[in-house]
């Protein structure tokens, strides 16, 4: 596959023109044929691999769409936005990327033209895309081969469960991936605690969103961390993850506090914690972007991204869910540039695949806690390390977090360890958008 790069300022990654209105073609064609498989040959004869893994992603805004299909800017400008939204909705699932390892466990990034925006909107709609894609990625792949969601996909499809009968019908592996973005921040917040010799039991995490992945990440810092500040709009959501929290660890002492649309009252929250993680895209019926503090280390972990990515020296964002496969070979920009760090839910994929003992288990629904553990150890083995610091495509330097961090070593005697603070932002008109 070929791409270039527009120079210059503001240069972004942008796939030919010519070749991408191929490829299009290439993957209609494909999509249509009435067959079950394509030989593997010919799929390496098209693709450029034999791809053991599909991984399922979708355009977050339509600057995706311009980047991965140039014409459709053309399209754009000719047809209007709304008559343009509804046209391309109809194309079939395209692959963007192909991606190799050196273990031989190559896969394909394959995406449908479907907006995030428009997932909530037609539930019903987004899982029969689902669907498309999981039918034109069975062609490509043999059989009991792993199909990973990313993105939105997990949540339109009940963390992946909606797809377990298609799946089955194809002999694909569904996965949610959830496990491996766990994995990706809980190593990102170890690796934060090590660069500034902060001991994890010290540390303070405040999570932005209590949907299945804050709830991921709470249960599974729980009892490592000093404290843990969890910031959510649903009262009732924020009841069953105590609840859960409870059944393992009666002994720990949970305190709850309520505010009702105080943002001085988050943002001093914030300023209490080393490291803020955000799972959840609505964050802006929490706190405003622009109201975050300076002094604040966030992982934003949402997709679309909830907070602008900022790397202002008192403030820094830092790309959420990033795991690193050594030797690894992409040419799609995710939206942090092109090298060897992917989102922790393709890594899981990629680990999935390479286990041919049949240790790990898919993530569907719930993520299991015994195969994190089992995952983890994978990792060490295969090198798979946590990602770069990122804001956007640039490294962030150690130096700079490590002085923000360093700047709240205050913290490690304000809160007992093993102290929860509960901080319920209260709107019963306003559900929360799960994420991830």
């Amino acid at each position: 596959m070929q791409f270039y790069i527009k120079k210059g300022p503001g240069r972004v990654w942008q796939k030919n023109p010519i070749i991408s209105s191929l490829h299009v073609l290439r993957d209609a064609i494909i999509f249509f044929l009435p067959i079950k498989q394509i030989p593997s040959f010919i799929v390496k004869l098209l693709y450029g691999v034999e791809p053991k893994f599909i991984f399922f992603i979708h355009p977050r805004r339509t600057e995706d769409i311009y980047m991965a299909f140039p014409p459709s800017v053309i399209m754009r400008r000719i047809l209007g936005k709304n008559l343009f939204i509804k046209t391309i909705s109809l194309f079939p699932p395209v692959v963007l990327s192909n991606i190799q390892t050196p273990q031989g466990i190559d896969g394909l990034v394959l995406t449908s033209p479907l907006l995030s925006e428009n997932f909530l909107k037609n539930r019903k709609g987004s899982l029969r895309e689902a669907i498309k894609g999981l039918y034109f990625g069975s062609k490509l792949v043999k059989r009991g081969a792993v199909f990973g969601l990313g993105a939105l996909w997990p949540m339109v499809t009940r963390r992946g469960l909606a797809l377990i009968p298609y799946a089955k019908s194809k002999n694909i592996t569904i996965t949610n991936g959830h496990c491996g973005t766990l994995i990706s921040l809980f190593l990102s917040i170890k690796k934060l605690s090590t660069l500034s010799s902060i001991p994890l039991e010290e540390l303070k995490i405040a999570i932005i969103g209590v949907g299945k992945m804050g709830e991921n990440l709470a249960r599974i810092l729980y009892g490592r961390v000093a404290t843990i500040s969890l910031i959510d709009i649903n009262e009732a959501r924020l009841n069953l993850v105590e609840k859960k929290l409870q059944e393992v660890m009666t002994e720990t002492d949970i305190q709850k506090y309520t505010n009702h649309k105080d943002v001085g009252s988050i943002k001093d929250i914030l300023n209490k914690n080393h490291i803020v993680v955000c799972t959840t895209s609505n964050i802006r019926r929490i706190i405003r972007p622009e109201d975050i503090p300076d002094n604040c280390i966030i992982i934003d972990d949402s997709r679309p991204e909830a907070i602008p990515r900022d790397l202002n020296g008192n403030r820094v964002v830092l790309e959420g869910g990033l795991m690193q496969i050594e030797g690894l070979i992409q040419s799609y920009d995710f939206g942090f540039g092109i090298d060897e760090n992917v989102f922790g839910c393709l890594a899981e994929s990629y680990l999935l695949s390479f286990d041919s003992t049949g240790e790990l288990t898919p993530t569907l629904g719930e993520v299991k806690f015994e195969n994190f553990n089992k995952m983890v150890s994978l990792c060490q083995k295969l090198n798979v390390t946590v990602g770069t610091f990122k804001c956007r495509n640039k490294i962030v330097a150690e130096s700079q977090i490590v002085s923000i961090l360093k700047r709240k070593t205050h913290l490690s005697s304000t809160i007992p360890f093993r102290n929860i603070c509960w901080i319920l932002k209260i709107d019963r008109h306003i559900e929360p958008e799960e994420n991830n």
